[in-house]
């Protein structure tokens, strides 16, 4: 049953990409930098109904309150595509730093063109840094928050990985407050996979912790206990 419920969905779920990657693609750039937003969680809002009718997935968020009125770093975990989508309808207005082979497909890409991703050259790990941090300071200013995936990848609920400093390092390179974030999605919407598990996905935002005074590889390293931990404390 559960292969069946992601059967159905990923062909609905394909069909909104198509949809919204034209749609946004006509509209988003005769629209405002500042309520492009606005627009875009159309596409979150879709998923995350289809979920709820084919699936039974629905979400839960706890600590909605610690999310800063202010732009800020946001660093979650990375289990599934769902985070990809409902974090950024959650926490708006907000850019991505993304795999730059992203934004090169047709419809869904040009879509992700204005959304103002920061898309990187994952093969050149140096450069791809100072983007990151060049291109970070620069949508912090515009009034846009940043979303870093440390594990740099999708891991699963029962697996962990070292992190990457680039959201550390940004969050004390521009004087900004950084926002942990856990999820177990990928109990619901495993990586690589069609079938969907019915239930709810869980949402945990942590208080803002101020970079100020801090090196990158100090703060890293809390966010990264902070997230493994409360990560295991959700269920798998």
């Amino acid at each position: 049953m559960n292969l069946i419920r992601g059967l159905v969905f990923n062909l609905f779920y394909t069909a909104s990409i198509a949809f919204f990657g034209l749609y946004l693609s006509v509209v988003a750039p005769l629209v405002p930098k500042s309520k492009r937003h606005i627009l875009f969680n159309g596409w979150p809002a879709t998923v995350s109904y289809l979920l709820k009718i084919i699936c039974g997935i629905r979400y839960e968020v706890e600590g909605l309150e610690n999310r800063p009125n202010t732009p800020v770093v946001i660093v979650a975990n990375h289990q599934s595509s769902w985070e990809t989508l409902i974090l950024y309808s959650i926490l708006a207005p907000l850019c991505t730093v993304l795999k730059k082979e992203l934004t090169y497909i047709p419809v869904f890409g040009w879509a992700l063109y204005w959304a103002q991703p920061i898309a990187i050259d994952r093969s050149k790990k140096a450069t791809a840094l100072k983007e990151i941090l060049r291109q970070g300071q620069e949508r912090l200013k515009s009034g846009l928050s940043v979303m870093i995936f440390p594990e740099g990848t999708r891991v699963p609920a029962n697996e962990t990985k070292p992190h990457m400093p680039g959201g550390a390092m940004l969050a004390v390179k521009a004087g900004a407050p950084i926002l942990p974030v856990v999820h177990n999605a990928g109990a619901h919407w495993p990586a690589h996979k069609i079938s969907k598990k019915p239930g709810v996905i869980k949402v945990k935002i942590g208080q803002p912790i101020d970079a100020s005074g801090m090196s990158p590889k100090q703060l890293n390293k809390q966010l990264e206990e902070w997230i493994n931990r409360e990560k295991n404390l959700l269920p798998k």
